[in-house]
């Protein structure tokens, strides 16, 4: 692969080592004078430190042997001499046969006599093309002497260029070892990206079967987790999708189908109406009339589907106030006395409700009434019903009970779907198309609830659930 990220990780731990060791070169050839010039300084202010200490404790005179192990052990010449520049004691024996110093380090002495005055110690160092080095120090004590230190590196440069040499010998091992531990690294490192990425395009196909092992609790671990949860999140979300398109297909259908019976008795009424307004003018009325049902009946579902897809979205414009329960229950019993005039025992409750409560009145009035018809219309004849309503801390809760058939389990769940009907006959006697206890449903996930059905002793018992807030 031309752009992996594991031949960028190798790459670039190279490119690391490499620059290292260049970086270490560098700053040797830039400090090396400066390093050796500083390390040698120090190295003679030791010296001397310890070379006036032992010349006071002698008043100014050391044996040539405690002298000739200092300059031994120190590589470097010492020369002490008074302060008329007669020489005391030397390391070289030609100083101390001559009994004088040379006449560079005299001339030296002379110019820097003023600086040694004040200061009392002058530090000298030269390098030459002959790969040489030279360093000269000279202590002044007023009033016992001098102390001059000198020290010679030959070969500088080459030891040098052999610790260079070392450097770069150990920059190859270093790189030589370091990359198949590169390798090594990089590929822990790419393999999670690398199933990752896998899963992703597999995502990116629609494929959600695959996951992520998740093996630490880094940032790649964490992607790791997010990827897992958008895949499962994904994947509901599309089931969620081909439920929704599977019932919306089946809602197109179901009402196609309603609308068709209808349409169908209408048309042929109206092509029959010439010829009955003249032959039997004495039906023309109840013509009109089986057409003017029909309309009815065709708005009354129209109506019911615009209902239904209004509270479909609704969860944001639900209009919420405040009203008592017992105002509510008053409402539907004298709406469902209204359309069933001849319907006896609707009036039974059970209130536990006493104060009020915070939702869209006239939804939870629509939704309660559906329950009610559908007791009426499904339950036993003239038998009892219920509604029941009480609360908790955070929701608050209505039933409605009818005398009647148990619902088959497996039909329960389908009771909410729109168009679906019990009797699969589909009776026309029946003013049903199925959509009612859709609006119920919908209603209750307005306001953060749900429903549910059961069958009970005697009869069958709907419920719905809203989320208290008071």
């Amino acid at each position: 692969m031309k752009n992996s990220l594991r031949k960028k990780y190798i790459f670039a731990g190279c490119i690391l080592i490499v620059g290292f060791l260049l970086f270490v070169l560098g700053i040797s050839g830039l400090l090396k004078k400066s390093l050796v010039e500083y390390w040698n300084s120090k190295k003679m202010d030791a010296v001397a430190s310890e070379v006036i200490q032992k010349l006071g404790d002698s008043d100014w005179a050391l044996e040539r042997e405690d002298m000739d192990d200092l300059a031994f052990n120190n590589t470097i010449d010492i020369t002490v001499t008074d302060e008329e520049l007669h020489i005391v004691s030397a390391t070289r024996n030609w100083e101390i046969s001559r009994g004088t110093l040379g006449e560079k380090t005299m001339k030296t002495l002379r110019d820097k006599k003023e600086e040694l005055n004040k200061s009392g110690k002058v530090f000298f160092s030269s390098f030459d093309d002959k790969n040489k080095a030279s360093f000269l120090q000279i202590n002044y004590i007023k009033g016992d002497g001098y102390v001059i230190i000198r020290k010679s590196i030959t070969g500088l440069n080459s030891s040098m260029m052999v610790m260079e040499i070392c450097y770069v010998i150990a920059a190859v091992v270093t790189l030589l070892c370091g990359i198949p531990i590169i390798i090594y690294l990089s590929g822990k490192m790419v393999q999670p990206i690398r199933e990752i990425n896998q899963v992703t395009t597999q995502i990116a196909k629609l494929n959600f079967e695959n996951s992520v092992d998740v093996k630490s609790s880094d940032e790649l671990g964490m992607l790791a987790e997010s990827v897992n949860t958008m895949s499962d999140r994904l994947k509901e979300a599309l089931e969620s999708l081909k439920k929704d398109v599977e019932l919306r297909k089946a809602l197109v259908r179901n009402m196609a189908h309603e609308l068709k019976t209808p349409t169908a008795v209408i048309m042929g009424y109206a092509e029959n109406m010439p010829y009955i307004s003249r032959e039997h003018p004495e039906k023309l009325e109840k013509y009109c009339q089986v057409i003017s049902d029909e309309c009815e009946r065709m708005d009354s579902l129209i109506r019911q589907m615009l209902e239904f897809s209004s509270y479909e979205n609704s969860a944001e414009t639900v209009q919420k106030t405040e009203f008592s329960v017992r105002t509510l229950l008053d409402s539907i019993w004298k709406s469902c006395e209204n359309e069933f005039p001849k319907r006896t025992g609707l009036n039974e409750e059970q209130n536990e409700i006493s104060g009020t409560i915070r939702a869209d009145y006239e939804m939870l009035h629509r939704a309660l009434y559906n329950y009610v018809k559908n007791a009426v219309r499904y339950g036993k004849k003239n038998g009892r019903i219920r509604i029941r309503a009480w609360e908790t801390e955070e929701r608050v809760y209505f039933s409605v009970f009818n005398e009647g058939n148990p619902i088959p389990q497996e039909e329960q769940e389908k009771l909410w779907n729109v168009f679906y009907k019990g009797n699969p006959a589909r009776t026309r006697d029946e003013d049903s198309f199925g959509i009612g206890l859709s609006i119920v449903k919908q209603a209750a996930l307005a306001h953060e609830g749900g429903v549910g059905v059961r069958n009970v002793d005697g009869g069958v018992e709907f419920s719905l659930f809203i989320k208290n807030k008071k």
